[in-house]
């Protein structure tokens, strides 16, 4: 990396709902990143090891869920570690990197 002060921003791969049978019937209503894992969502484990990443501007998750299936958690999730995570669209997501 080069400076100190160059931001950074994670890209965390969340998969899409197709198919993922391992986990039912108890992951029919939930998202599988969202499925309880120790006792926090699955997807928690590695935004939470990203927050240890110095100058960490932005998580993006990226996958093929529908955003309000996302939207609870990453609102609180936000909050509670203090950086912006995001769930944007795929076909956004290139020119997003592109302007970091």
């Amino acid at each position: 990396m080069g400076s100190s002060d160059e931001k950074v921003v994670a890209v965390i791969m969340v998969g899409g709902p197709t198919k993922g049978t391992r986990f039912r019937p108890l992951s029919l209503n939930v998202a599988k990143p969202l499925f309880p894992l120790a006792g926090q969502p699955m997807v928690h484990h590695p935004i939470s090891a990203c927050k240890r990443i110095p100058n960490l501007a932005q998580i993006y998750l990226v996958g093929f869920y529908e955003e309000r299936e996302f939207a609870l958690y990453v609102s609180s999730i936000s909050t509670e570690l203090r950086v912006p995570v995001s769930f944007p669209l795929p076909e956004m997501l290139g020119n997003l990197l592109y302007n970091v």
